[in-house]
This record gives C-alpha cells, sequence and structure tokens, in this order.
C-alpha cells in the first residue's frame, strides 16, 4: 500500500489544482458578468429609496480576536454608496442565498477628525484602497477596503465582482473628502502625533531598561534592544535629537553583545 501513497498523493494535488483553475476562471467570468454589482445596485437602491445620483462599489473589513491559541476573524462586507460630497456605508448580511442591510450609515465629514487612505498598486494600476475614519476624539468608528476585484474564495466572500473602473472613482472621491476632513482637523493630527510619540518613548525606555537588567542572557537582551530600536521615536519626529529610551536600548544592545565574554572571562 505504500508504494501507492505518494501517487496518490500526487493525483489529490493535481485535482485540487485544477479545481481551483477551473472555478477561479468561472468567478473571473461570473464577476465579468457583473451579476453580483447588479444585485449590489439593487440592495443599496432598497437601503437609499429616496436617493439618486450615486455610484456604488463593494468593500470589506476583517477583524481578529485573539484567546489564548485560538484566534477568530469577523468577515464584514458592505455596499458604499457615494456622490460628490457624502458617503454611505451599507453593512451586510448574509443566509444562504438571501441578503439582508442594515441601516445605512451617512457619513458627511461633519462628525469626523481624520481620515487615512492607502492604495496599493498593481502594475501602476490601483488595486486597493484602504480607508480608516476616526470621530473628534481620534477612535476609529469605521474601517473598510475597496478591491478592484472581488471573488467568491470561500464562504465569507459572498461576491464575484470586478470594479475597477468605480474603484478609480472612488478614489478621486474619497482623496477630496480625506484632504477636506485633515485640513479642518489639524489640532487632532497633531495630538494624535504627540501620543504616538509619548507612547513611543515609554516603550523604548521600558524595553531599554529591560535589555540592560537581561544583558546577561544575551538573546532575550538582543531581542528586547532591538524592538526597543525599532519603536523608539524616529530622528525626524524629535528633531535629530537622540532619546533616552533610543540611548537605553543602544546600551543594553551593547551589553547583551559583550556579555558573554564578560561571563567567560570571570569563568574561566
Amino acid at each position: 500500500m505504500r508504494q501507492y501513497a505518494f501517487p496518490i498523493l500526487i493525483a489529490i494535488l493535481v485535482v485540487w489544482v485544477v479545481y481551483s483553475i477551473v472555478r477561479r476562471r468561472r468567478n473571473l467570468s461570473a464577476a465579468q458578468e457583473g451579476t453580483d454589482m447588479a444585485r449590489l445596485k439593487e440592495i443599496v437602491a432598497k437601503a437609499l429609496p429616496n436617493e439618486s445620483g450615486y455610484q456604488v462599489i463593494c468593500a470589506r473589513y476583517e477583524r481578529s480576536t485573539h484567546s489564548g491559541r485560538t484566534t477568530t476573524i469577523y468577515h464584514y462586507t458592505y455596499a458604499v454608496a457615494f456622490d460628490a460630497i457624502r458617503m454611505w456605508v451599507i453593512p451586510l448580511g448574509f443566509e444562504k442565498d438571501n441578503i439582508r442591510f442594515q441601516t445605512p450609515i451617512l457619513i458627511t465629514g461633519d462628525e469626523l477628525g481624520l481620515v487615512a487612505v492607502t492604495e496599493k498598486r498593481k502594475q501602476a494600476q490601483l488595486s486597493r484602497i484602504n480607508v480608516k475614519l476616526r470621530d473628534k476624539e481620534g477612535d476609529s468608528p469605521l474601517e473598510f477596503y475597496a478591491d478592484a476585484q472581488f471573488l467568491e474564495i470561500d464562504r465569507f466572500h459572498h461576491f464575484n465582482i470586478s470594479q475597477q473602473e468605480v474603484l478609480e472613482r472612488f478614489a478621486d472621491f474619497i482623496r477630496s473628502f480625506a484632504q477636506k476632513v485633515n485640513s479642518e482637523n489639524e489640532d487632532l493630527r497633531e495630538r494624535m502625533a504627540n501620543e504616538a510619540l509619548t507612547q513611543s518613548r515609554k516603550r523604548s525606555k521600558l524595553l531599554g531598561i529591560l535589555s540592560i537588567l537581561g544583558c546577561w542572557s544575551s538573546l532575550v537582551g538582543i531581542i528586547l534592544a532591538v524592538i526597543g530600536l525599532i519603536v523608539a521615536p524616529k530622528p525626524s519626529a524629535t528633531g535629530g535629537k537622540p532619546e533616552s529610551g533610543f540611548i537605553l536600548c543602544c546600551v543594553g544592545l551593547g551589553l547583551s553583545l559583550v556579555a558573554p565574554f564578560v561571563m567567560r572571562l570571570l569563568l574561566f
């Protein structure tokens, strides 16, 4: 029986590869046909019966929680409608073939303090936009990303959608939207930057002290010192002056590198 194990394994692998290729091609074809995008637009029309002149894009978000050795991932799917100045985020729920929508969240910018936008490109073409919305207190009430293409790769991905053109138009909208919100809340951006700098100082100091105390265990000291150097405030944020946490981490790193040789001299 053992002589058949390897051929069986190869056969299973080949079947899986062929199945994956066929499934992807089928999903790509469905995305190009636009059936799921049409369904999404129908849902948005029901959710926004008194609105018109908007465009629709599909968006997603994943959030992870950790409990011991268990990691739970929560999947969220949104329909995002936008016009020249407004945006509605509509949470979606799925039950077999039925799609349920929750109350649309209207976002005009008045209640926001910061809009963070990052983009990813493939071969110079826009492939993803990440959006994080923060309120006036700096908390993050909503976050999502939109891809140029969504496919049904598993039971948590419910659409086959190709949306390159609308993604480009959404990019124009969200850039302008973010610029307006952020320019009106410069004080919040400065406060958040100062808070982040304070946290970096505290963490680098603690890690520097721990690396010095743990320098006799060379590997532990080196790891703590390197992490401390990574989280320490960057020279661009401190006017080029080294922070105490940075100095402590350098000392801890040096001691951790020297400690093994000192131990050998003392013991032998």
